[in-house]
Order: structure tokens, then C-alpha cells, then sequence
């Protein structure tokens, strides 16, 4: 009886996933403008404060470990004070990566390297995460599965992104202190030339994970991804007979 479910729930997966034609063109814009909207409300809607806090203080205890000069910087708040509609738009933009533009901060006391780093939401790990969860529940599966690969992708993502910040806050003071760099030139090297690949590539890490559990999120990107030749084909027929 469970076997035939199995063998059901298959079957519905591959049904929705390797459509054809019109069909899949429809399936794929839908499901691409569901994620697209799902991840922003899961990224921007909840109160990630609570995991700001969860972040700034795990990766204070894995530098504290081992033995780099840092501080609690307590609270960087980023608001301007000024009313103008630019200043006014500017907080509403900074408040959706913060908690009205208050969040916590590890401070470098190096004599070399003296700065400070505030732990945003950006910082928590959640644009990943909110991309992975719309994935889940956009492909079609079990939802046990679902819930299984949710959690574990999720827990998985956390541990990694606190390691991922407490190396680029190293990396970065290291950089500064030991080669002279300058802030903005540390920052740089550590965030976006050696961070960013790292998160890049804890996302496939991610994706694996999400797939062991049963829920082929890579079957979804491949529909768009075939979908969207399809209509740069498409376009490029038109533009061929338009020629003659």
C-alpha cells in the first residue's frame, strides 16, 4: 500500500516536472514569479532580530576561541535623522535590513585594524534561505519530505553562515592588519572575493542536502531554465523570418 503511494506521488512529480509545450511554458512562469514573490515576503515580512543576535554572539564565541581581538560593540544604529523624502526612504530601506536600523556589533580592537562590524540581516543567512524554502514548496513532493528537507537545509545553513561570518570578519582584520590594507580594500578581498564563492557554493552544499530528502528542487530550475531557451529560441525564429 505505502509502495504504491510512493510510486503515485512519483509519478505526479514527474507528470508536473517534465511537462511540455504551452504547458510547461505556463507551469514554469508561474512557479518562477511564486518563488520570486515567496522569497522576498519570507526575507523581508518576518522580525529576523532574534537571529541577528543569534549570529553576532555565536561568531563572537568562535573568534573569542580563537583569540582574536574583539569586543562587543553593542547597538550601530543606521537612520538618519533628517526628514527629507530621500532620508525618509533611505531608513524605510535600511529598517528592512535591520531592526529599525539597530543592530548588533562585533568590534575589532586591533591596533591595526580598529573597526567595527553590524551584524544585519543580511548577514543572517535568510536570502538563501528564504530562496531554498520557496524552492520546497513550489516543487512538487511529499509533504513529509518537505518538512524534512526544510529543516535540515535550514539548520545546516545557519551552522555554515556563522562559520562563513566569523571568516570573513577574520579574514578582513587579518587582511587590514598584516598587509596594510585599507577598510574598504580589506572588506573587499575578505567579503566579496573569498566570502561570496563560499556562499555560493554553500548553496549547492544546500541543494544537495534538499535533494537527499527527496525533493528534486533541481528538477524546477531545469524547467526554467529550458523554459527560458525555448523562448529566446522562440524570439530568435521571429527575428530570423522578420529578416527576409
Amino acid at each position: 500500500m505505502a509502495e504504491s503511494k510512493d510510486q503515485e506521488k512519483s509519478l505526479k512529480m514527474k507528470t508536473m516536472t517534465d511537462l511540455t509545450g504551452k504547458e510547461k511554458h505556463i507551469y514554469a512562469l508561474l512557479s518562477f514569479a511564486f518563488v520570486i514573490v515567496l522569497t522576498l515576503v519570507l526575507y523581508l515580512v518576518p522580525d529576523y532580530y532574534f537571529l541577528e543576535k543569534i549570529t553576532m554572539e555565536t561568531v563572537y564565541q568562535v573568534l573569542e576561541m580563537y583569540q582574536f581581538p574583539i569586543e562587543d560593540g553593542g547597538y550601530y544604529n543606521e537612520l538618519d535623522s533628517d526628514k527629507s523624502l530621500f532620508v525618509v526612504l533611505y531608513n524605510i530601506f535600511v529598517s528592512l535590513d535591520g531592526h529599525s536600523g539597530d543592530t548588533p556589533v562585533i568590534r575589532s580592537i586591533n591596533p591595526s585594524a580598529y573597526r567595527q562590524f553590524a551584524v544585519v540581516r543580511a548577514c543572517t543567512g535568510m536570502q538563501a534561505g528564504a530562496l531554498l524554502i520557496a524552492l520546497i514548496i513550489v516543487t512538487p513532493a511529499d509533504s513529509k519530505k518537505k518538512i524534512k528537507a526544510t529543516v535540515y537545509s535550514l539548520i545546516a545553513l545557519i551552522i555554515g553562515n556563522f562559520l562563513r561570518i566569523a571568516l570573513v570578519i577574520a579574514m578582513t582584520v587579518h587582511i587590514q592588519a598584516s598587509y596594510g590594507a585599507s577598510h574598504t580594500g580589506a572588506w573587499f578581498w575578505a567579503h566579496d572575493v573569498l566570502g561570496k564563492p563560499i556562499g555560493f557554493f554553500g548553496t549547492i552544499f544546500f541543494a544537495i542536502i534538499i535533494e537527499r530528502q527527496g525533493v528534486p528542487i533541481l528538477n524546477t530550475v531545469s524547467l526554467w531554465i529550458d523554459s527560458f531557451l525555448d523562448l529566446l529560441k522562440n524570439i530568435a525564429d521571429k527575428v530570423k523570418k522578420l529578416a527576409k
